[in-house]
This record gives structure tokens, C-alpha cells and sequence, in this order.
């Protein structure tokens, strides 16, 4: 055989082949894709997270200083307003007990001064008066007899002594005026201005203690709310501080869970308050904890959630979703699981590949 007819011939069986692949690929049917049990069409599905009702909280100490008491362990469940651990507060304690004594002093003046003297006081008072006005009078007898000798005889009495007994009678006599007027403040009790006064400084000093105890509490840390404590990010000897703030416990409500799942934006005509459903995760196989979505973020944003399927969507925008379990069980924080939601009236139909996946093995 020649080359010419030898390469003639090759491309005749090369045109031949080609046409039989071509009739054979338009006469064989398309498979059809592969679908999920169940209509596809019908039940949204969306990666989501399980969460704590409201989200971690991380507690700290509202003042420095070292660690003294941790009361409670990882996993333990608290109260609202347990205390949790407590700094060094021997300074704090000593400050609220000389807040105590000056209030109870300033209580103790305000007493006296409403009360006023008492009876016995009075009586004191009253006969510290006849005393001086029995002095007052044997001085004034004492001053006239000098006075009388003085004018028979001017040699009969000294003048000197004339003087004194003048002088004594006028000092008694004004310390007879000043007892009188002390037991006249006596009956008349205190003055509005010292009551007034007294009422101030015991003001002052429960302000001072109340400010004593405030400090002395921000060395407690205490539960803002009942939940569990997932991290002990200290232990006793430690330092704290407040610039930046150190995080000593973190808490969270593992009660009440939820699931917080990405809706794709494509789907999310088909998502509504109240909207029943069911979650599923590998590590519980076919078991399905019902629920339904209480919230609806009202603001679309980058996907967060990671998927191990090569084939999921990382560019798409997406609409975050509440999902609460009806019972969550002992489920752990942090768990991936799928949320299936059902259709509700008036939802549009899916177009969205996050919504129904294709099975594995399926032609793409």
C-alpha cells in the first residue's frame, strides 16, 4: 500500500469513529442527578452552630489585685449573684470597719442633740444656780456692811477691803447670771443649726461606709447570671488587673440552647419567625431535635461557617437565623449541626445549593 492510500485510509477510520461517539452521545439518555430522600423542594437545609441562650460571658474583677479564693470549678453550675472568687480584701474590710465606728459616732452626737439634757442635768444645773446665787448674796451682805463702816469712819475700814468686797459681790453676782443662763439652754434643748449640723455628719459617714462596702464588694466576683462555667482562666496567687481587664471565668446559660444557622440569601424568602424544623448531627445519627426559629437577623453578611464539603459555597452573602431546640439535651457548645426547616405558606421555591446538596456521586 502506498503512503498516499495508507493515509487516507487512516483519516476515513478516524471520521468513522468520530461520528459513531457522536451519534452514540445524542441516542444514550442523561442521567439523571441524584436526590436526597424526600422532596428537596420542600425542606431548607443550613449549616449552623449550637450556642448558649445569649452569648459567653467573660467575667473579671472590677478592681486590681491578687487572687485569694476560687470557689468553684469548670462545669459547675452557679446562681445569680454567686459568688464565684474573692481578692485580697484586708485592707477593704479594715476600711469598712472605720466607715462603722465614724457613723456610729456621728449617730451617737445626732442623739444627743435631738434628745437634749436629760433630767439629771437639769437638776445639776439647777442647783449649780442657788449656789451661785447664795454666793451672789453673802457677797452683796459682805459689800454693804464694808460700805456702811466706810461712811461712819473713813478710819474704820481700809479702802482696799471696800474694793474687794465690791469686786467679789459683782463676780458673784455674774456667776450666778451665768448659771441661770445655762440652765435656761438646758431646758430649752439643743439649737436647730447643731440638730441640723449632727444629721450632716451622720450623712456623711453612711456615705463614707456605703462607699467602704461598694470597694470592698468589687473584690467579690459574683454570677452576673445562673449558668455554667466553662473556663477558669486563673488560679489563687495571680495577679489581676483592670487596664486591660483580666478575664478570670468565662460563663455561659447551656439551659437554654440554640443553634444560630446561615441562611443563604437566595433562600431567604423561605425562612419565618416561629417556622418549625429539626437539627441533625453525625454524632448522634438519626436522631433529630425538634425546634423552631425565634430570631431573625434583619441584616445579611459573610459567611462564617466553615463546611468540610469542598463543594459548599464561601462567597455567598448570608442571612443569620435563631434556631431553638425544644429539647437540646446535653448537646456541647460549638457543635456543627444541619437545620432542616420546614416550609411555610407562601415560601418560593429553592434555587439555592446550600438549601439541597447533591448526593455524593452525582453527576456535576
Amino acid at each position: 500500500m502506498t503512503r498516499t492510500r495508507k493515509l487516507a485510509f487512516t483519516l476515513a477510520t478516524v471520521v468513522a469513529l468520530a461520528g459513531g461517539g457522536a451519534w452514540a452521545l445524542r441516542a444514550a439518555p442523561a442521567a439523571p442527578l441524584a436526590r436526597p430522600a424526600g422532596d428537596p423542594d420542600r425542606v431548607l437545609v443550613a449549616p449552623g452552630l449550637v450556642e448558649a441562650h445569649g452569648d459567653r460571658v467573660e467575667i473579671g474583677f472590677e478592681q486590681a489585685g491578687r487572687i485569694t479564693e476560687l470557689l468553684v470549678d469548670e462545669g459547675d453550675h452557679v446562681a445569680a449573684g454567686q459568688v464565684l472568687a474573692r481578692l485580697d480584701d484586708r485592707v477593704a474590710r479594715a476600711r469598712v470597719a472605720r466607715a462603722e465606728a465614724a457613723l456610729a459616732a456621728a449617730d451617737a452626737r445626732l442623739t444627743l442633740a435631738e434628745r437634749g439634757a436629760r433630767r439629771e442635768e437639769i437638776q445639776a444645773a439647777a442647783a449649780e444656780v442657788e449656789a451661785a446665787r447664795a454666793q451672789a448674796w453673802e457677797r452683796g451682805v459682805a459689800k454693804d456692811r464694808a460700805e456702811r463702816l466706810l461712811e461712819r469712819n473713813a478710819d474704820a475700814i481700809p479702802l482696799a477691803d471696800v474694793d474687794s468686797a465690791r469686786g467679789a459681790a459683782r463676780a458673784s453676782e455674774g456667776q450666778a447670771e451665768a448659771a441661770e443662763a445655762r440652765l435656761a439652754l438646758l431646758k430649752r434643748g439643743s439649737r436647730r443649726e447643731v440638730i441640723t449640723e449632727a444629721r450632716a455628719a451622720v450623712a456623711a459617714a453612711a456615705a463614707e461606709l456605703d462607699e467602704a462596702r461598694v470597694y470592698l464588694s468589687q473584690l467579690e466576683l459574683r454570677a452576673p447570671a445562673a449558668g455554667v462555667v466553662l473556663r477558669r482562666m486563673h488560679e489563687v496567687g495571680e495577679q489581676v488587673s483592670t487596664m486591660p481587664p483580666t478575664t478570670v471565668m468565662v460563663l455561659a446559660d447551656v439551659d437554654h440552647l440554640e443553634l444560630r444557622a446561615e441562611i443563604d440569601e437566595v433562600d431567604i424568602g423561605r425562612v419565618a419567625l416561629g417556622q418549625p424544623g429539626w437539627a441533625e448531627a453525625d454524632a448522634f445519627g438519626d436522631r433529630r431535635f425538634a425546634g423552631h426559629v425565634t430570631q431573625i437577623v434583619g441584616e445579611l453578611g459573610r459567611k462564617t461557617q466553615r463546611l468540610d464539603d469542598p463543594r459548599a459555597r464561601v462567597d455567598t452573602r448570608v442571612l443569620e437565623v435563631v434556631f431553638t431546640l425544644d429539647d437540646p439535651g446535653a448537646l456541647p457548645l460549638g457543635l456543627r449541626m444541619d437545620v432542616h426547616l420546614e416550609p411555610h405558606a407562601g415560601a418560593p421555591a429553592s434555587t439555592s445549593t446550600a438549601a439541597v446538596a447533591p448526593a455524593d456521586g452525582a453527576a456535576r
